[in-house]
């Protein structure tokens, strides 16, 4: 038994011993000592119990052993006098022993309690003691803690490589990570499933925009990331443009002239396109829609759209082509003209210009066609079949206009008949014969001939000239001229008869009263061509051509008028002569004038003769006629008289002072008379040159004065200018004072001037001089008033005066507030009123005394000039004030905290860009007690350690645009968590990189790494640093230390990296298949760090299953790479497969072995029917047995056509039908040739496992059907044979064992598998055959024949069931 003890491996048996022997107790069997086994696993923080026995031992000892140690530690034992807990047990959680049990129970589960517990429990009984093991391997799980995403990048580039890392804190592995993808719908995906916390997207694409979480599951419990943004950036893809336009062309889009055309770009992309367009490789506009507003056609041309990603620095560009269609100018012109020696009309229509040309057509149709033409089109229409003023109308249509142009023409016969006349040149040099037959539509042809038909001149349109010279031959000769048109088939005419003239007086004598004009008339009664000259000769036989003055002769077509002006009857009595020629020759008439005087006037009478003008200078006479008689006008003589007139001996003399008076006339004034002189006055009439009696003498007497009126030098005098005022009178005698008064504006009447003086002369006139002025003009007679005359004295404009509203005066002028509405009112004295004109920094604004501006802005901060303008007197006066604008900084205060001093304290930023004045800044709370403040921005040190988590710091920005004050909050908090170490390395394992993360944060931390023995590796950066190493297998094995530092905490936290090469297992080293199936194998990662970036699998040939991906399928996850050979082969696919795998510092791999197997031999079939089934022989019906219905998929059959007669051939084996059904027991061949003879077999298949043939068989005829006799014959003989083989058969069978030879011979050996191949000759495969009939395909391959066999076979299908080939 001691020996027994000694052999158990572990530290207690001398426990044991002690006791045992003091009791004597004694194990004699080893099989009392019993060895169990149990792993268990517990949560971490939760409780949990190991059991020892399900009842109290007697003696029991725990222990534990640390994994990866072999080192054994006692935690209780009970020697029979109750527990005894060891210092273990409180190092493993407080660990406790159960009431009236050996089970250790803890309700605090520590990760340091996880190993190996062993529980050695002795139990004496009657049987004898019993020694119990119990191996307890505790496994403490940590629940996975609350996962966050790691991103390489937070806005990833489509088609670039792209990776995310779900991090935890805690977890017992194997951790399942099940990525899930939020799109913009809200619909939730499954991104990936697999080990690995790392998920690389090798090729992102815009798909991928969305929420990520990241789900983190052990077997303990499952817990969700917080969902992260991932902003993919992609674009721009090729522009689309789409045009509101009038067509799209084969180039591209086609717009009317003069219409709104929209060209919009739209191209995806993220962030979004920027566009910019180019007109011809010139740049027009930036921004998505391009509006051309009244395009015109100097606008067509290529737009190209140019889209841009400026953050990835991407574009993409698309090129139309724009057509611009424009209409012709005005409308169609359309005329007519003849052709075919004008016996037809062509019509012409045109219209020139427009793209793309007009079209045009004629309406009515012409001749019956109705075709169209571009830009013009001319048609050819008979003459004589149009009627006279038929219209015709072009229609003219193009694709800008909304509606057809026409144009109209008509044809029409000219007027009337043609018209033919004759004339005679300069001198009578030329006789010229006219014919005309004008207008109408088209122009007629018109030409001369001579009386017998000979043609005289060459024929033209409208009208025709012939010149001949001029001979008296021509006299009495006809000439003929013709007139063509293309609406009549005769041509017209019309003739010319020449004579020379023949002239006659209207009157041969003519009398008229002397003084007065007379005309002479002289006549042509024959004359052609006209006559190109009239002469007069007077009665002293002299042309009268030669006295102008004394003479007028007027001419128009058959008379000429001779008028002898003011005759006089001794002078122009007597003949005067008339003379007339033509081409042809001349002729000449007389005619007497008898010239007689005129009788005397009638008597004249003064009815009133007075002074007109204040000093006597004027004279009104009026007077009266006595009878009615013959008067031409009158004349009126003065006489001066001497004072006194009774006693002078001098008779004064009479002066005409005027003549040629009217008849009519009765009063006249006679002026500058001396008024010191006395007159007397007399009026004389007149009949022509016949004077009448003078009437009697009067002198004038005085008058009153007249209503004054006032005579201003200037009415708008300029102030400071001299003006005078004269008070003028139409009558008055002399003297005359005159009064001067003036009227204010208030109506104040005052006295200016009283004087004999009718003018009055202000020399400096001021503007208190404007109002209404009056004189008073009074003489011996009466006193007159004139009306009011206003005087406006025209002055200023004095310096203008600008009033602000609102305003606030400052140092420089006036301010104001933005976006408020600010007046300036302009004053300036003036008369007339001033005009005001506004200039801005020198650039006139605005016309009006008030200046408003609604909403004013910053940029209207300038200098503000008022311009009084005088336009009357040309004279100006200004005044310039500065408005400045005050406005508030955008938006509301930045504010921002960075690390200073070595990341040791905070300096809080605040800062107000813009506005004016500068806003004022301070902080609050007020940092270290200071309260100052700042313009436009602040900056203020706080100690770091000294400041709380999440403090809170607010900062205050006051404007004095702004009614209330701006703030902005700002925090500061420590990063989430721990900084986070990872490690991975670049495609090809070139580069190795350690990433080290303590992101958020205000401000954000500083991290660097370092090695294990503290050298700093790399630079510094805030909130991520990344360590770049070149592979290295050296660094397999070592630690690298990121260290991170925050302002808000005194010491730098850390964490560390070990970087370890991969090490690699598998599930099975071993993997077998039936071939034809595909088999999985399985690569797991056990440690690996970096993460791999690939794995490889070889085949059995060591070759790179990635070449052949239709063979072999691959899968990944974090941890595990699966390689799938498909459709296995037995000879081809078995052998040795390897996974390798490598990282930044290192690789590995391991061997596979895959062993594929055959499927067993399927049984043998044998048939046991083959029938025709009717006497045709086209079908058969074939049926079979199996010997089991395992290891079976399916059948096939295949026929041979067997050879008539003798043949050295050997036929071939054709498959009929494959695939069968497994329980498929019988089948129909049909489509067989009646006239040929065949043999069938069946074959069993098993999967890919091919069994051995059924024997050949060749169908049967059907039954035969014959008399009743004979088949109750055939029956009777049937039976008889059946009952000797029955008996037979129980012979054998009972007699076996004496006759055994005989019994094999007909049963067979009995359960033997054996089987015998016979090989037909037949069975050969000699070549291809050919498909003489029935179904299926036809394979040449080699046959077997089936043995015989003892045992009874049976078959579940009837004679009658038939399976379809499929």
């Amino acid at each position: 038994m001691i020996n027994r003890l000694l052999v158990v491996p572990d530290f207690s048996i001398t426990a044991f011993l002690l006791p045992l022997l003091l009791h004597g107790l004694e194990i004699t069997d080893p099989g009392q000592v019993a060895y169990r086994e149990n792993r268990i696993s517990g949560v971490v923080e939760h409780e949990v119990t190991l059991e020892c026995g399900s009842t109290l031992p007697d003696v029991y000892i725990w222990s534990f052993t640390k994994p990866g140690t072999e080192t054994i530690r006692a935690v209780v034992y009970n020697f029979g006098k109750g527990p005894k807990l060891q210092q273990l047990a409180q190092d493993l959680g407080d660990l406790n022993i159960i009431n009236n049990s050996a089970s250790l129970f803890t309700r605090k589960l520590l990760l340091a309690a996880e190993g190996l517990y062993t529980c050695q429990a002795l139990y004496d009984s009657t049987e004898g003691a019993r020694l119990y093991y119990y191996y307890i391997y505790l496994r403490v799980l940590v629940p996975v803690s609350n996962p966050h995403i790691q991103l390489s990048d937070s806005s990833a580039v489509e088609g670039s490589s792209f990776w995310m890392r779900c991090d935890l804190e805690n977890g017992t592995e194997p951790i399942h990570y099940i990525w899930e993808q939020e799109n913009h719908s809200g619909e939730v995906s499954i991104l990936s499933e697999s080990n690995r916390s790392l998920i690389i997207l090798t090729s992102v694409n815009r798909n991928h925009t969305g929420w990520f979480r990241c789900l983190a599951r052990n077997e303990v419990n499952q817990q969700r990331s917080d969902r992260i943004w991932l902003d993919v950036l992609y674009g721009p893809d090729m522009p689309q443009i789409n045009a509101s336009v009038y067509s799209v062309t084969e180039g591209g889009y086609s717009a009317l002239e003069k219409g709104n055309v929209s060209l919009m770009c739209q191209a995806t992309s993220k962030p979004f396109s920027q566009y910019v367009w180019f007109y011809n490789n010139s740049e027009s506009y930036s921004g998505p829609q391009l509006t051309i507003t009244n395009i015109l056609r100097v606008h067509a041309g290529n737009y190209t759209c140019l889209a841009q990603n400026t953050y990835i620095n991407n574009h993409a560009q698309k090129t139309i082509t724009l057509t611009v269609y424009y209409p012709p100018d005005g409308v169609p012109s359309c005329s007519i003209f003849s052709t075919n020696n004008y016996t037809d009309l062509a019509l012409f229509c045109s219209w020139e210009g427009g793209n793309p040309p007009a079209t045009l057509s004629w309406s009515p149709y012409v001749n019956g066609q109705n075709s169209l033409g571009i830009a013009n089109v001319t048609r050819i229409q008979p003459g004589p079949e149009v009627a006279n003023n038929s219209v015709f109308t072009c229609y003219g249509s193009h694709v800008a206009l909304n509606s057809t142009r026409t144009c109209s023409t008509r044809t029409w016969l000219p007027y009337g008949e043609p018209q033919c006349s004759a004339n005679s040149s300069l001198n009578n040099e030329y006789l010229m014969l006219s014919c005309y037959w004008e207008r109408g539509v088209p122009r007629a042809l018109v030409w001369w001939a001579s009386s017998s038909g000979d043609m005289q001149s060459l024929p033209e349109e409208n009208s025709n000239t012939l010149f001949l010279h001029s001979s008296a031959t021509y006299n009495g000769k006809t000439f003929v001229c013709h007139a063509k048109h293309p609406l009549i088939k005769e041509s017209k005419k019309c003739v010319v008869i020449l004579e020379k003239p023949v002239l006659m007086p209207q009157q041969s004598v003519v009398s008229v009263f002397e003084g007065n004009d007379i005309p002479l008339t002289c006549m042509l009664s024959k004359t052609y061509p006209p006559v190109t000259k009239f002469t007069w000769y007077n009665n002293l036989k002299q042309t009268v051509g030669d006295k102008p003055k004394k003479y007028v002769v007027q001419q128009a077509g058959t008379w000429s008028n001779l008028t002898v002006r003011e005759t006089d009857s001794k002078v122009d009595s007597g003949h005067y002569w008339c003379s007339a020629t033509n081409a042809l020759g001349g002729t000449e008439i007389s005619i007497l004038l008898l010239v007689m005087r005129h009788p005397t006037p009638p008597n004249v009478t003064i009815s009133k003769i007075i002074y007109s003008g204040r000093q006597r200078t004027n004279v009104n006479v009026e007077w009266l006629v006595q009878e009615y008689g013959d008067i031409t006008g009158f004349f009126i003589e003065r006489q001066k008289l001497t004072v006194p007139v009774e006693k002078s001996d001098i008779v004064p003399v009479w002066q005409k002072v005027t003549e040629n008076l009217d008849p009519s006339t009765r009063s006249y004034q006679i002026t500058n008379l001396d008024p010191s002189t006395m007159y007397a006055f007399r009026v004389t009439p007149v009949n022509r040159r016949t004077i009448g009696y003078p009437s009697e003498i009067k002198s004038p007497v005085s008058t009153p004065v007249s209503k004054p009126y006032i005579l201003l030098s200037d009415s708008s005098p300029v102030e400071g200018a001299s003006v005078w005022m004269h008070c003028g009178l139409d009558e008055g005698t002399a003297p005359i004072e005159y009064t001067w008064e003036q009227e204010s504006h208030s109506g104040l009447v005052t006295i200016l001037s009283e004087s004999n003086s009718s003018l009055i002369n202000i020399t400096s006139v001021t503007r208190n001089h404007t109002g209404w002025f009056r004189c008073l003009a009074r003489n011996e007679v009466n006193q007159q008033r004139s009306d009011r005359l206003w005087l406006d004295v025209i002055f200023g404009p004095d310096m203008p005066q600008i009033d602000v509203t609102p305003y606030l005066v400052t140092d420089r002028g006036y301010s104001a507030l933005e976006k408020e509405t600010v007046s300036l009112l302009c004053q300036a004295s003036s008369n007339p009123p001033s005009q005001y004109v506004w200039f801005y920094n020198n650039s006139q604004v605005f016309t009006g005394p008030q200046l408003t501006i609604t909403k004013i802005l910053r940029m209207h901060t300038g200098y503000y000039a008022c311009l009084a303008q005088n336009t009357y007197l040309n004279t100006r006066s200004k005044k310039t004030i500065t408005l400045t604008i005050y406005y508030p900084p955008d938006s509301s205060p930045a504010c921002s905290i960075f690390p200073v001093n070595n990341y040791t304290d905070l300096a809080l930023s605040c800062s107000w860009k813009g506005g004016y004045p500068p806003p004022t800044l301070n902080w609050s709370p007020y940092v270290n007690g200071d309260n100052r403040e700042g313009v436009a921005n602040i900056t203020q040190i706080q100690p770091g350690p000294e400041t709380a988590n999440n403090s809170v710091f607010t900062c205050y920005g006051s404007h004095v645009a702004l009614n209330v004050a701006q703030t902005c909050i700002t925090r500061t908090w420590l990063p989430y968590g721990e900084p986070k170490c990872s490690a991975y390395a670049t495609r090809n394992n070139e580069y190795l990189m350690l990433s080290c993360s303590w992101e958020g944060g205000v401000p954000r931390a500083l991290l660097w790494w370092a090695s294990s023995s503290g050298d700093m590796q790399g630079t510094s950066e805030e909130n991520s640093n990344i360590l770049v190493l070149r592979s290295s297998a050296t660094y397999s094995g070592k630690a690298f230390v990121c260290h991170a530092r925050h302002p808000l905490v005194k010491e730098s936290k850390q964490c560390v990296l070990k970087l370890e090469a991969p090490v690699l297992m598998t599930q099975r080293s071993v993997v077998s298949v039936y071939e034809g199936n595909d088999v999985q194998l399985t690569c797991i990662l056990s440690k690996n760090y970096p993460a791999i970036t690939e794995i490889t699998w070889y085949n059995n040939l060591k070759q790179n299953v990635g070449e052949t991906p239709n063979k072999y399928v691959l899968e990944q996850a974090a941890a595990w790479f699966n390689l799938t050979v498909r459709e296995t082969d037995s000879k081809v696919d078995s052998g040795q497969y390897w996974c390798s795998a490598a990282n930044a510092v290192g690789g590995a791999e391991i061997p596979v072995l895959l062993l594929v197997m055959r499927y067993p031999v399927p049984p043998n079939v044998t048939i046991s029917k083959i029938t025709y089934s009717s006497q045709q022989r086209t079908d058969v019906i074939l049926e079979w047995l199996v010997q089991r219905d395992d290891d079976l998929t399916g059948f096939f059959i295949e026929r041979q056509r067997l050879p008539v007669g003798k043949s050295d051939v050997v036929p071939l084996w054709q498959k009929v039908v494959v695939d069968l059904d497994p329980s498929t027991r019988s089948y129909q061949i049909t489509n067989l040739d009646p006239s040929g003879k065949y043999a069938f077999r069946v074959t069993a298949v098993n999967h890919r496992t091919t069994g051995h043939p059924s024997e050949v068989k060749s169908p049967a005829n059907p039954p035969f059907k014959a008399y009743p006799a004979v088949i109750g014959a055939a029956i009777g003989g049937m039976l008889l044979a059946t009952l000797t083989t029955v008996l037979l058969f129980i012979f054998v069978l009972r007699n076996r064992n004496n006759n055994p030879r005989l019994h094999d011979m007909i049963f067979g050996r009995h359960n033997s598998q054996s089987r015998e191949n016979i090989n037909f000759p037949e069975d050969e495969v000699v070549g291809g055959a050919e498909d003489e009939g029935g179904t299926g395909e036809t394979k040449p391959g080699p046959s077997m024949a089936q043995s015989r066999s003892a045992a009874m076979l049976t078959t579940t299908s009837s004679d009658n069931n038939k399976a379809k080939s499929p």
